[in-house]
């Protein structure tokens, strides 16, 4: 189906050639464009689509779903900007919405956070509206089957929508239908646990009405599922235990919602019913054109060129294949993954420290060493790419310009090399390799490939922390982790049931940055985890540069933009002003 972000709805199942109906919406489902101005959760409509001239069918059911899809992506929600406002990914670019976020400086009036709290809530009010439709007409105009699959996945949708919300800004206020104009008006917000239970009702309800993946042809891919509503509700109930523990102190009500993600995860993982479900064997293919048809895949928000493509290769690609690059990959990342002996670069006997080292004859590159990128974890190179690193039939190259001074082997005579003035490029060396397709090379504005929203290694890694965090480090966690390191055939030197469960749950969580990195999960896992604060203040770092003109020395290249991160404050986002100049009732957050 291709979901588009517009107020005229575009309804389209297929992504083949056989187009089941292009129709146009002309008045915003359960919005209305008078509504959309009036703020946050859009009241009843005065000019609400009447059940005579719409809701007549199956079709327009689908329409309003697929409106209400359409909220779950965007530019403000496109995974790689979340993870660009961590210590893993940097923009250059002060412009950049995400920018005063990471630099300390949001406040109730940034856009960022407000368009993200305005989108969440159209979805919400969208989902209502179809909720409500279905109660009044419904079973008058469609069968019973249709009627559980549509009422499974608006369930399902405003569970998704309310478990962003509550992981961005905590408390917020709960509807289940769309408000009067009174109710919008003095609503407060709901405490956590109101939410969590909120979602984890409609995503079990979703569960329960919809199929599997496996049930659905592939022209359906995209549409909610019985595993994605499970799998969404192991998100939910782990992030929210580990809020419980790291920023309640509520150790009893934390090891609860743990017990709740294993067991959801465990479903997963062991039910017949999700057989089909199975790690792709190529980790870097899963991330491209390629990979969209994956088992691994449990739900992705479909993308489709020449309909709702997006740039995945304009804005991230190297510079001298692209236009800009928005977000890079910092050596914070790097260091992270492990050597091809499974081991940390700090304890594995095949680790080079050296910088790669390239040459030129006549403009033709030779790479003599890749130094400290040599025999790394295989998903460090379906992740990052790096000086030196073969791509898309060149030498990747991102050293300081050799007219900069930089000696022989360490500087770039090619369009990606860093500058402290180009603020189109990276300024830490590296490129992410995630949704960047050389496929997408002649059309690098409108990349088909999909967003990928949940995936059976995050299942595992689901299972696998919240097994330790109960203090359960049994051999089902090592099979788990395993199972996504066997991919790829990485060895397991390490035994979680040997570790302390301090050093377990490191290990876990640094599984999870790597196999996760670039799907815009990692700025959620750092706020839950309470660690934010240690990883975004101060400076990130890139690649080894020469520290003279010899080549005798080399320092760690140093983010221009100096971070900042207040514990009281930034581990959640600002009520926008607007709303509660409309609602002086929402409250605020505390710091702002």
């Amino acid at each position: 189906m291709i979901l588009k972000k517009s107020n005229i709805m575009t309804y389209k199942l297929s992504k083949t050639p056989n187009v089941l109906l292009a129709g146009l919406l002309l008045i915003c489902i359960a919005l209305g464009v008078t509504g959309c101005e009036e703020g946050f959760l859009t009241t009843e409509p005065s000019d609400r689509v009447s059940s005579a001239t719409f809701w007549t069918n199956e079709r327009d059911f689908n329409t309003a779903l697929n409106g209400t899809y359409n909220e779950m992506t965007g530019r403000d929600l496109d995974p790689i900007y979340f993870d660009g406002t961590t210590d893993i990914g940097y923009s250059h670019a002060d412009w950049r919405r995400q920018h005063e976020y990471v630099m300390g400086r949001a406040n109730a009036q940034s856009g960022w956070s407000a368009g993200l709290w305005s989108q969440l809530y159209t979805g919400i009010s969208r989902a209502n509206e179809i909720l409500f439709q279905l109660n009044e007409v419904g079973s008058e105009v469609l069968t019973p089957e249709v009627v559980d699959r549509i009422r499974g996945e608006a369930l399902f949708l405003r569970g998704y929508f309310y478990h962003e919300l509550l992981w961005m800004f905590g408390r917020v206020p709960v509807f289940t239908s769309v408000p009067t104009v009174e109710e919008a008006r003095s609503v407060s917000r709901s405490s956590r646990e109101v939410v969590y239970d909120r979602i984890m009702s409609d995503l079990s309800k979703a569960e329960s009405l919809l199929g599997t993946r496996a049930d659905l042809p592939s022209s359906d891919y995209g549409r909610a599922t019985s595993e994605a509503a499970l799998a969404y509700q192991a998100r939910n109930a782990l992030y929210e235990g580990s809020w419980q523990e790291h920023h309640e102190n509520n150790t009893s009500r934390a090891n609860t919602l743990y017990v709740t993600a294993r067991d959801k995860a465990a479903t997963i993982m062991n039910d017949p019913a999700y057989n089909h479900i199975e790690i792709h064997p190529d980790f870097r293919k899963l991330f491209t054109n390629a990979g969209e048809m994956s088992n691994e895949i449990i739900l992705d928000y479909q993308k489709v060129s020449g309909q709702n493509g997006w740039s995945a290769w304009a804005d991230f690609a190297p510079k001298s294949m692209g236009r800009e690059v928005h977000i890079s990959p910092t050596r914070e990342l790097v260091d992270r993954f492990p050597m091809e002996d499974g081991l940390p670069v700090d304890e594995s006997p095949i680790y080079d420290g050296s910088p790669p080292e390239i040459t030129y004859n006549n403009g033709n590159a030779t790479v003599e060493s890749i130094g400290m990128y040599a025999n790394r974890d295989p998903r460090f190179y379906g992740t990052v790419l790096f000086p030196g690193a073969q791509f898309n039939g060149m030498v990747y190259n991102s050293y300081p310009s050799c007219e900069s001074g930089a000696p022989d082997g360490y500087c770039s005579p090619t369009g990606d090399r860093i500058k402290l003035t180009d603020y189109n490029n990276t300024y830490t060396g590296y490129i992410a390799m995630k949704y960047v397709d050389p496929q997408d090379e002649s059309s690098p504005t409108n990349s088909g490939i999909n967003f990928i929203k949940m995936r059976y290694a995050d299942v595992l890694l689901m299972y696998a922390e919240a097994k330790v965090e109960l203090g359960e480090q049994d051999a089902s966690v090592n099979e788990a982790i395993q199972m996504i390191r066997d991919r790829v055939n990485l060895p397991m030197p390490q035994d979680v049931t040997m570790m302390s469960q301090e050093k377990a749950i490191e290990f876990v969580r640094n599984e999870r940055t790597i196999e996760l990195a670039w799907e815009g999960l990692h700025l959620a896992d750092i706020r839950r985890w309470g660690t934010a604060e240690n990883v975004l203040n101060g400076n990130i770092h890139g690649i080894e540069i020469a520290d003279d003109q010899g080549g005798s020395s080399f320092s760690r290249l140093q983010g221009q933009h100096t971070r900042s991160f207040e514990a009281q404050r930034d581990y959640l986002w600002p009520i926008p002003s607007g709303e509660r100049d409309l609602n002086p009732n929402l409250g605020q957050n505390p710091g702002y």
